[in-house]
């Protein structure tokens, strides 16, 4: 059942032209003439594009793919009991099993895919899996202090930390990393995540027998840049606290995104750092680990000399990798030290209470809570409007009229708009467009689709040169003499770059859900665009919630908020499996 080019129509609902035409080429490459096995490639294909990174026969058998609206033309070699108009419906288990066990495709040929355990892969993410697994199973593994080591460790943390008649998570977290190669710390906002690895990392340190080569690193520029603030206000609380100033020391003030860190040339996939040319370091700190895709993980551990300790740090719950991969989610819980106590919030707020909810899957509940707490705020359809206005006027203008740099970007952090999509009014693209205009009423140096002194804007493209990321977040300044740069707050040093220089930047008013990981704002507003109902989760709107710290406004449908919430993402993996067979 070939499909060409010429006949695939855009209609057929959740497929790709480069979904028929990877299929195409594997059946050709396998001298096969199956349906089935097309088929089923064409929605592995699918898999990967949605985060996946195989396809479990079990959880496709019987299911519709590809229904559509109109008739997809086939060559005359394709079966015509299959109606395409409703879809295809794969066949039971055994079925596809019986197909894919026709072809040499186990992990010992040398075939592009690979089936193996019931799952199918393309060869590539395969060996992710398989590298990343063999990995972690080593460092996981304890190895015992020795005495004088246990007695230093004894020592230090009875300095890092007060006693408590309750359990101490943060401190129960830094004991047991202290035996380990990996050490994996998790914990929703406010638990104390950084606050933790800062003294794991003094911990770890003191207990050395030689100094320790220390790097941190994120998965984003925004996330780096984070991560050194917290770490290095977390140095400043461990100098109060009267511990060693050359342990203190010793943790490092700058931090790499995870390209940056393995020397990856811009335009190329050619690193420094590989498994021939290992990290010159003794320890790794990666926050945000649930950005980070399965490739980038694989490449990041084969680039680790054996000795290297491995610390990851992030949350679960929040929104996955944007390419393949689940790596935090796929990691058995026996291996990571959960901080389940927030600082944050104290239980009786609403945030906190909301993001637990959603974390848990409760629709009903949630939206119950949004009318019932101080600090959250249900936006109706009829107040939408004058709401933007008066979020203009609190947040916006004062940016825009601010008399130093310094207070716009306290201004800019303060509140943001967050969409699950670009596109419809409710999107990024028209929520940027209606707050401009509202602000182009009041203040004549809002220019429509312009630069303008003050506009708050996000590079879309990495700048390896300008140490600039996809993702970096400033403002549009007017300099003494006219001219626009475009200021970033980088560890509390302003980079300014001439706008000429910069063609991939966008109006930040609003931003999209994903773009916030690693951040945070006094006061988020959610607006939740009833079109993009179907890329809404729980992962998303917990996301999305646990970026307040104060105030969490929210727009948006009951209906739509209950379908949200109910869908809980999980993707597909061979991860945690091949992790949790030896445990």
């Amino acid at each position: 059942m070939m499909v060409s080019k010429a006949q695939l129509h855009t209609h057929y609902t959740g497929l790709e032209a480069v979904d028929v035409f990877l299929a195409k080429a594997l059946c050709e490459s396998l001298s096969s003439q199956s349906g089935v096995l097309q088929h089923l490639i064409m929605a592995l294909s699918k898999a990967l594009r949605a985060g996946h990174t195989c396809l479990p026969l079990a959880d496709i058998s019987g299911q519709t793919y590809w229904s559509c609206a109109v008739d997809l033309s086939l060559d005359s070699s394709a079966n015509d009991d299959i109606d395409l108009k409703s879809g295809y419906t794969f066949g039971t288990f055994e079925e596809l099993l019986e197909c894919v066990q026709g072809y040499p495709i186990t992990s010992n040929h040398s075939a592009p895919l690979v089936f193996e355990h019931g799952l199918l892969y393309l060869r590539r993410y395969w060996h992710y899996e398989q590298k990343v697994a063999k990995h972690f199973l080593h460092r996981m593994s304890k190895r015992a202090l020795s005495p004088q080591q246990q007695v230093l460790a004894d020592t230090v943390l009875a300095q890092l930390f007060t006693a408590q008649s309750q359990v101490d998570w943060q401190a129960q977290a830094v004991k047991d990393a202290l035996e380990c190669q990996l050490s994996v710390i998790s914990g929703g906002p406010g638990t104390g995540k950084t606050y933790t690895v800062a003294r794991l990392l003094v911990a770890l340190q003191a207990v050395s027998v030689t100094p320790l080569t220390i790097a941190m690193a994120a998965p984003t520029g925004k996330a780096k840049q984070r991560l050194v603030e917290s770490i290095n206000a977390a140095k400043a609380q461990l100098l109060s606290q009267g511990i060693n100033n050359t342990l203190i020391n010793s943790l490092p003030d700058t931090a790499h995104t995870l390209h940056g860190l393995l020397g990856v040339r811009p335009n190329s996939h050619v690193a420094k750092y590989h498994q021939g040319n290992t990290l010159p370091i003794d320890l790794l700190l990666v926050d945000e680990v649930s950005m980070v895709d399965l490739p980038m993980m694989a490449r990041l551990l084969d680039a680790l000399p054996g000795h290297c300790k491995l610390v990851l740090v992030g949350d679960a719950q929040q929104l996955p990798s944007v390419a393949a991969g689940s790596i935090l989610a796929d990691i058995p819980s026996s291996f990571i030290s959960y901080l389940h106590k927030s600082h944050r919030f104290d239980g009786q707020g609403g945030i906190g209470l909301l993001a637990n909810q959603v974390m848990h899957n409760q629709a009903q509940e949630s939206f119950e809570v949004l009318s019932d707490h101080k600090d959250l705020h249900l936006i109706t359809d009829e107040h939408f409007e004058p709401w933007l206005a008066q979020m203009c006027d609190e947040y916006f203008i004062p940016m825009l009229k601010a008399t130093s740099l310094d207070e716009a970007f306290v201004c800019l952090n303060q509140f943001r708009i967050l969409a699950a999509t670009r596109q419809g009014d409710l999107g990024v693209e028209g929520l940027n467009e209606q707050v401009e205009r509202l602000l182009s009423r009041r203040l004549s140096q809002v220019r429509l689709g312009q630069n303008y002194h003050g506009k708050p804007v996000m590079v879309t493209k990495n700048h390896h040169g300008l140490g600039l990321f996809n993702g970096d977040v400033g403002i549009v300044w007017a300099q003494d003499d006219g001219q626009l740069n475009a200021c970033f707050l980088q560890s509390e040093i302003v980079r300014k770059v001439n706008v000429g220089l910069l063609q991939d930047l966008e109006t930040v008013y609003a931003m999209t859900i994903h773009k916030t990981q690693g951040s945070e704002f006094e006061h988020v507003a959610l607006i939740v665009a009833p079109q993009a109902q179907r890329l809404l989760s729980s992962a998303l709107l917990y996301t999305a919630i646990t970026r307040a710290k104060v105030t969490c406004s929210i727009k948006v449908d009951p209906s739509v908020w209950s379908k949200a919430v109910s869908h809980k993402t999980k993707r597909w993996s061979g991860l945690y499996g091949l992790l949790n067979k030896d445990t």
